[in-house]
């Protein structure tokens, strides 16, 4: 396809000596263990283990920036203040022109560093190549469509928050727990419920699906399989959307959502380390 510029999501910096123990303490992901430059996925999760944030993260020497959907960055640096207490981690929000092209492959794949006066990340995903820019001269690109980068999301299997996911939301659920977990790591927030599962065979109740649609419906639609409700449809582009879909639902299955047949399919295997964003 050709390139083009997304909704660019909000970045947060943890500076100091103590960042990347502060926040190993607290995401899903071992930064601790990450090679400076380097780019993973993580979640934040609350104490009882449901899904707060899907993150982002560059890994510095002393600092870390945490990427998260737009409009969120307030308050993931509010969650994340209360825990810090006689640290040295200085947060804030990146106050410059943040960017993501579409499209574009990075020659140093799931790495960041300083180029000049901007920073680059290769935040790409197993399915479509992306790059976040923050600072520096605006890329010279069109701006995708809302539907075309929803389209995108949906074909890589990536949930949004407040959209295909929420504050109920179970990780194991989302199919994003491979890349963005670490089970070998000490205590991190919400790690009781999620390792628990983990040791039960991870599992849960529902699981985000993709869903080959013969022809469009609006989110929101309740999706039933024998009459009986199986889910809703979250985001739609076209004849693709994303549900979460109760797990008597197999992938490969025929499912009616409000009178429009539904062939289930599974998101793709993601894999580590990766990224999702807006």
């Amino acid at each position: 396809m050709q390139s083009g510029l997304a909704p660019a999501p909000e970045v947060v910096w943890f500076r100091g000596g103590d960042a990347i123990k502060f926040l190993n303490d607290l995401i899903s992901q071992e930064i601790g263990k990450l090679p400076h430059g380097s780019v993973a996925r993580s979640l934040l999760l609350g104490p009882q283990g449901k899904l707060q944030f899907i993150l982002g993260v560059l890994r510095g020497e002393d600092e870390v920036a945490l990427v998260t959907e737009d409009g969120r960055g307030d308050d993931l640096i509010a969650t994340l203040t209360r825990y810090r207490i006689r640290v040295d981690v200085e947060i804030s929000k990146e106050d410059r022109d943040v960017y993501l092209v579409i499209g574009e492959r990075s020659d140093t794949p799931r790495t960041w560093s300083s180029e000049g006066d901007a920073v680059i990340a290769d935040l790409s995903w197993d399915t479509m190549p992306r790059i976040l820019q923050i600072g520096g001269t605006a890329p010279d690109l069109p701006v995708l469509t809302p539907d075309d980068y929803t389209l995108i999301r949906i074909e890589a299997g990536m949930p949004v928050m407040g959209v295909d996911v929420d504050e109920k939301t179970i990780p194991q659920e989302t199919g994003l727990v491979a890349d963005s977990i670490s089970f070998d790591k000490g205590c991190f927030l919400g790690q009781e419920l999620v390792a628990r599962l983990d040791s039960r065979g991870g599992r849960v109740n529902r699981h985000l699906r993709i869903l080959q649609l013969e022809s469009p419906v609006p989110a929101g639609t309740e999706l039933s399989a024998d009459g009986k409700e199986v889910g809703h449809v979250t985001s739609v582009s076209g004849r693709r959307g994303l549900g979460l879909v109760w797990r008597e639902v197999s992938p490969g299955d025929r499912i009616d959502a409000g009178g429009v047949e539904a062939t289930v399919h599974d998101v793709p295997q993601k894999s580590e380390p990766a990224f999702t964003g807006s």
